[in-house]
C-alpha cells in the first residue's frame, strides 16, 4: 500500500509541477459546454466531464456540471484530447477535442447523454464506467460497473460492491453495518425482510444500488433527523424491465455423494424455485417460491426464532444461557445452513399507484422449515480463579411454519398533507424435540455431574401492529406539523413437556418430569406529535412529545409429573406476573444548514415508570426514572465526493420480562436462571462516524466506520455455581459496559496488470464486568480481522478473485491472568469463472480455513471446494443447464467458536457434506414490442 500511496503522491507533483510550469510558458484554452439527456432534452447537473490523452485514455484535466448542465474546464494546452462525458445510468460520451491557442475559449455547445449504449465509431477507447457516486449521505453504484453472470441474483451483484458484505448466511452488511430494509425503486419488497429480495431477484433487473440510513416518515416530512434510522439499500431498476415480464425458474435434482462411495448412505437432493415480476410505471408484482432439502434458504428467519427462543439448545424449556453484554464471535458457516433443513416457501408481492397521489404495497408470505441438527459442544468455564469444562451432545427436530401480511398505504392528500399507514401480521406455530447430554468434568477431568434431558415444546405466535403518520405543511416555509401512532399486540403460547435426569459427585440423582404452560401476551402504543418553526432562513426549531406504553401479561405454569402420570401444580416455581412500562419524552430539536454543512441538534426529557405486579402473592414493583436524552447530527461535505457524517444518541432500555421474574426456572437443571425484580433501565450512549469517499478518476473507495457506545446499568448475567457445580444465572446491573467498533474499506485498482485490490478490515473492543460467586471481573475482549483480496478488472472472459482473511479473538481478565484466552482462524479464498464461449461456463470456489488456539484441543484445516459448468441453450440463450458439484472434498461441517460472559465453547454441527446436482434454470424475458424483446434477447 505504501508504494500505491507513494505513486499517487508522485502523480499529484508532477501533476502541479506540470501546471506550474504550463502556466508560465503556454498560454491556456478554456472549454466549456452544456449537458443534457438526449431524449427529454433536460440537463444533467453533476455530471463529470474529463479531458483524457487519446493515447491511453490517462486524466488531464476534469469538471462538473452545474445546476443548468453547465460546465467549464480552464487552463488546458494546446493539442488533440479526448472529451469524455459520465453521469450513472447513462453511456459515457466521447468526443475527439483538437485545441489550439488561437481559440482560448471553445465552446461545444449542447451534448446529449444517451440511456442507451451508443458509442461514437470513430473513437476507440477502453471506457471505464463510474461505478460509484457520492451524493449526500447516500453511496449509489452502478450495476453495470460490476459483471455478473446473466443468471446472478442481486446478492451476486452486491457481494461485487465495495463497501458491501454478505455473509454465508445471507446477511448483508454495507459500510460495517447490518442492512435491515431493501426497497425496489423506493418501494417495499415482502415487507423488511431483506434476504427476499437480495437471494431471489435477478441482479441484471438493476440499474443502481443505493445505500443510504432511511430516516423515519416524520422526519422526511420535518426535514429533522429524530435520530430514528435504518440501514437500506434501494435497488433501481431498468427502465425496460418496467414494460413487461422477467424472472427465472430452477429445477434441479441430485444425490449426496458419501465418503465411503456406500450407495446405501447416497439422499436425494431437490431444489426448485421461481421468481416471476411484472412491473409497470405503476405496478409492481413480484411472486416467488421455493422447495429444497439442500439448506438453501431464501428469506429471513426472524419469526422463526421468535418461536425457537423459547428452548435452549441444551435442553432446557424457557432459557437461553447468553448474556445481553457477550461479544459472541462466531467463525464457520451461518447457523441456518447448519444441520438438514426441508424448506418450503411461497409469496406475493403487489405495489400499486392507484392515482398519482396514492401508493399501496401488499403482500403475503409463507413459509415451512423442517430441521435436524446434531451438534457437540466442548465449552470451558470460569469459576472463580478455577476453571471446568462442560461437553454437550444435543439431537433436535425443529418444525415451523409461518405467514406473513404485510400492508401500506401512502397518500399525498395534497400539496402540504402526507398520509402513511402501516400494517403488519404474523402468526408461526411449530414444535421442536430436543435430546441432550450434558457433562461437567474438573481440569483434570474428574467428574462433577451430568444430565439427560428431553425436551418437547408446541407453541403458536399471532402478532400484529400498525403505524400511523400524518404530516401538514403550512404556508410558512419549515412550519409544519407531524403525528405519529403506533399499535402492537402480540399473543405467543408453548407447551413443554421435559424430563432430566442429573448426576452429581455425591452419586445423588435428581429427576424431573414436568410439563409447562407458558403464556406471553403483550400490548404496545404510542403517539407522537411533532411540530417544526423556522427560526431564520437555513435554521429550524422542533418541539415534540411522545407517550409510549409498553405493557406485558406473562404466565408460566409448572406441573410436576408423578409415577402414576398425574400432573400436580408447582407454585414454587409457577409465575403469573403483570407489568408495565410507561414513557413521557419532552423534546425540543434543531437543524441549521449551510453549503457544506448540516447540523441537527436536539435533546429530549424522559420519564420512565415501571408498574409490575405478581399476581400469586401480590407482590408490587414501582419504579420513576427521569433522564437527560441528548442527539445530534452533523453532515459535512469536503467535495462531491467525499462526506463526513456524526451521529450521536442516547436512549433508555428497560429489561424485559423474563429478566424481572423472580421465580427459578429449572428447565435445564445444570443451568438454573433466577429473574431479578430489582433491575434499573439501561441507559446508553452511542456515537457514530463515518467517511465516505469515492475518486472519480483514480476509482479509489473509501468507506470507514467508528462506532462507540456506552451502557450505564448495563444488564448482565451474574452466575453462581454451589458446591455441586450448578450455576445459577441471574440477571444484575453493572456500572458500565463499553464497546468501540472500527469498519474500514480500501479499494483501488492496479492497472499495469489490469487489476484492482479490497482491503476490509474491522476491529471490535468490548470492556465489560462479569460476576461468578459475587467476585467481579473485569473483561476486555478484542476481536480483529482483516481481509484482502485481488481481483481482475476486464470480466468478458474470465473472473478472477483470491484473497485471505485472518481473525483473531482475545479475551482477558483483570482477576487471573492464566484464564486469558484467545483463538486465531485464516481462511484463504479462490474463485475463479472463465467463459469458455457466450454459452458454456466453468467455475470454480474454493475455501480453505485453518483455526488455532491454545484453549482447544482440536483445531481442524477444513478445505471446502465446488464447481460447475453450465450450458446456455435456447432462443436468446433462456435456458440455462448446469451441473454442480459441492464440498468435492466432503469435509463440510458447522464450526462455531464463542466467547461469551463467563466461558468459551467449540460447536461442531453435523451438516449437508458433498452433493452432486444437475439442475435447467429457464430466464422469463418478455418486455414490451418486438424490437426491445430483440435488444433484449441479444444483451442476455
Amino acid at each position: 500500500m505504501n508504494s500505491k500511496i507513494k505513486n499517487i503522491i508522485l502523480t499529484l507533483t508532477f501533476l502541479l509541477l506540470g501546471s506550474v510550469f504550463s502556466a508560465a510558458s503556454a498560454q491556456k484554452i478554456e472549454v466549456s459546454g452544456k449537458v443534457i439527456d438526449k431524449t427529454t432534452s433536460s440537463t444533467l447537473p453533476g455530471a463529470t466531464v474529463m479531458i483524457l490523452h487519446p493515447k491511453d485514455s490517462t486524466f488531464y484535466k476534469f469538471g462538473t456540471t452545474n445546476t443548468e448542465g453547465n460546465f467549464s474546464i480552464k487552463g488546458a494546452e494546446s493539442g488533440d484530447y479526448l472529451l469524455q462525458i459520465s453521469f450513472i445510468g447513462y453511456n459515457s460520451y466521447f468526443k475527439n477535442l483538437t485545441l489550439n491557442s488561437s481559440t482560448p475559449t471553445l465552446n461545444l455547445g449542447t451534448l446529449p447523454l444517451e440511456t442507451k449504449k451508443e458509442l461514437l465509431k470513430s473513437v476507440e477507447v477502453v471506457e471505464e464506467m463510474v461505478p460509484v457516486i457520492i451524493n449526500g449521505d447516500t453511496v449509489e453504484y452502478n450495476a453495470a460497473a460490476f459483471k455478473t453472470q446473466p443468471e446472478a441474483n442481486v446478492s451476486d451483484l452486491l457481494k461485487k460492491l465495495p463497501g458491501v458484505e454478505v455473509d454465508k448466511d445471507g446477511t448483508v452488511k454495507a459500510q460495517g453495518e447490518e442492512v435491515k430494509k431493501v426497497l425496489i425503486d423506493g418501494k417495499e419488497f415482502f415487507g423488511n425482510d431483506t434476504k427476499l429480495a437480495t437471494e431471489n431477484l435477478p441482479a441484471d433487473m438493476v440499474k443502481s444500488v443505493q445505500v443510504y440510513d432511511d430516516q423515519s416518515d416524520a422526519s422526511k416530512i420535518t426535514g429533522i433527523d429524530d435520530g430514528d434510522r435504518t440501514k437500506t439499500i434501494n435497488l433501481k431498476i431498468k427502465k425496460d424491465r418496467k414494460k413487461g415480464v422477467f424472472g427465472n425458474i430452477t429445477a434441479g435434482g441430485g444425490s449426496t455423494a458419501n465418503a465411503t462411495g456406500n450407495i446405501d448412505d447416497e439422499k436425494a437432493i431437490y431444489n426448485g424455485k421461481f421468481n416471476i415480476n411484472k412491473f409497470t410505471n405503476k405496478m409492481q408484482f413480484s411472486t416467488l417460491g421455493m422447495l429444497n432439502n439442500n439448506n438453501e434458504q431464501g428469506f429471513s428467519y426472524r419469526d422463526y426464532l421468535n418461536f425457537a427462543g423459547g428452548v435452549s439448545n441444551a435442553g432446557g424449556g424457557g432459557f437461553r444461557n447468553s448474556s445481553n453484554n457477550d461479544l459472541g464471535v462466531s467463525i464457520g458457516g451461518g447457523n441456518s445452513n447448519e444441520g438438514f433443513t426441508t424448506t418450503s416457501a411461497a409469496g406475493i408481492n403487489l405495489n400499486y399507484q392507484l392515482t398519482p397521489s396514492i401508493n399501496f404495497s401488499s403482500s403475503y408470505f409463507y413459509n415451512q422449515s423442517d430441521k435436524d441438527i446434531l451438534s457437540t459442544t466442548d465449552r470451558q468455564y470460569i469459576a472463580d480463579s478455577n476453571q471446568y469444562n462442560s461437553f454437550l451432545k444435543d439431537v433436535n427436530n425443529q418444525l415451523n411454519r409461518n405467514h406473513r401480511i404485510n400492508l401500506k398505504w401512502e397518500q399525498k392528500i395534497d400539496s402540504t398533507q402526507d398520509l402513511t399507514i402501516k400494517t403488519n401480521l404474523t402468526y408461526s406455530d411449530g414444535n421442536i424435540e430436543s435430546l441432550s447430554n450434558n457433562e461437567n468434568l474438573s481440569v483434570e477431568n474428574v467428574f462433577l455431574n451430568a444430565s439427560n434431558n428431553t425436551t418437547r415444546s408446541d407453541g403458536t405466535d399471532l402478532g400484529i401492529d400498525a403505524n400511523l403518520t400524518y404530516g401538514k405543511r403550512f404556508k410558512k416555509k419549515g412550519r409544519s406539523f407531524v403525528t405519529n401512532l403506533t399499535f402492537a399486540n402480540s399473543d405467543n403460547t408453548k407447551d413443554y413437556i421435559v424430563n432430566s435426569l442429573s448426576t452429581y459427585t455425591n452419586s445423588i440423582t435428581r429427576a424431573i418430569n414436568q410439563t409447562q404452560n407458558e403464556t406471553n401476551k403483550q400490548l404496545d402504543y404510542s403517539g407522537k406529535i411533532t411540530i417544526t418553526e423556522p427560526l431564520a432562513k437555513q435554521t429550524f426549531l422542533e418541539l415534540s412529545y411522545k407517550r409510549s406504553n409498553f405493557n406485558n401479561e406473562y404466565i408460566k405454569e409448572f406441573y410436576d409429573v408423578n409415577t402414576s402420570n398425574n400432573e400436580i401444580f408447582n407454585p414454587l416455581l409457577s409465575l403469573n406476573y403483570d407489568n408495565s412500562f410507561i414513557y413521557d419524552n419532552f423534546g425540543l430539536g434543531a437543524k441549521i444548514n449551510s453549503a457544506k454543512s448540516n447540523i441537527t441538534i436536539g435533546t429530549s426529557i424522559q420519564r420512565s415508570d415501571l408498574d409490575g405486579k405478581i399476581v400469586a402473592n401480590n407482590f408490587e414493583l414501582k419504579k420513576i426514572e427521569w433522564n437527560v436524552l441528548p442527539r445530534l447530527k452533523w453532515n459535512y461535505r469536503f467535495t462531491n465526493t467525499t462526506r463526513l457524517t456524526l451521529n450521536y444518541n442516547s436512549s433508555v432500555q428497560n429489561p424485559s420480562i423474563t429478566q424481572l421474574q423472580p421465580t427459578l426456572d429449572n428447565s435445564d437443571p445444570l443451568n438454573l436462571y433466577q429473574g431479578n425484580t430489582d433491575l434499573n433501565n439501561e441507559y446508553t450512549h452511542n456515537a457514530r462516524i463515518r467517511l465516505m469517499s469515492f475518486n472519480r478518476f483514480s476509482f479509489t473507495n473509501i468507506f470507514a466506520m467508528i462506532n462507540s457506545t456506552y451502557t450505564r446499568n448495563k444488564i448482565t448475567n451474574s452466575q453462581f455455581l454451589d458446591s455441586n457445580f450448578v450455576q445459577t444465572i441471574t440477571p444484575i446491573n453493572v456500572k458500565y459496559d463499553y464497546m468501540l467498533t472500527g469498519y474500514l474499506y480500501y479499494g483501488t485498482p492496479i492497472r499495469p496488470i489490469k487489476s484492482k485490490i479490497g482491503i476490509r478490515g474491522s476491529s471490535t473492543y468490548n470492556k465489560s464486568i462479569l460476576f461468578v460467586n459475587t467476585l467481579e471481573n473485569k473483561v476486555n475482549r478484542y476481536n480483529n480481522s482483516i481481509d484482502f483480496s485481488i481481483e481482475n478488472r476486464k470480466k468478458d472472459i474470465f473472473d478472477a478473485k483470491i484473497g485471505t482473511k485472518l481473525s483473531l479473538n482475545t479475551t482477558k481478565y483483570s482477576v487471573n491472568k492464566t484464564l486469558d484466552q484467545n483463538y486465531l482462524s485464516n481462511l484463504y479464498y479462490a474463485e475463479l469463472l472463465i467463459n469458455l464461449s457466450k454459452t458454456w461456463t466453468i467455475s470454480t470456489e474454493a475455501d480453505y480455513t485453518t483455526y488455532s488456539s491454545d484453549q482447544f484441543i482440536n483445531n481442524p484445516n477444513i478445505p471446502i471446494m465446488k464447481a460447475y459448468i453450465s450450458k446456455r441453450f435456447l432462443k436468446g440463450n433462456s435456458g440455462l443447464l448446469k451441473l454442480a458439484v459441492y464440498d468435492i472434498f466432503n469435509q463440510n461441517v458447522g464450526i462455531n467458536r464463542n466467547s461469551q460472559s463467563n466461558y468459551i465453547e467449540d460447536q461442531r454441527v453435523t451438516t449437508l457434506s458433498r452433493y452432486v446436482m444437475l439442475s435447467f434454470t429457464y430466464k422469463v424475458r418478455r418486455f414490451g414490442g418486438k424490437k426491445r424483446k430483440k435488444e433484449s434477447e441479444t444483451s442476455s
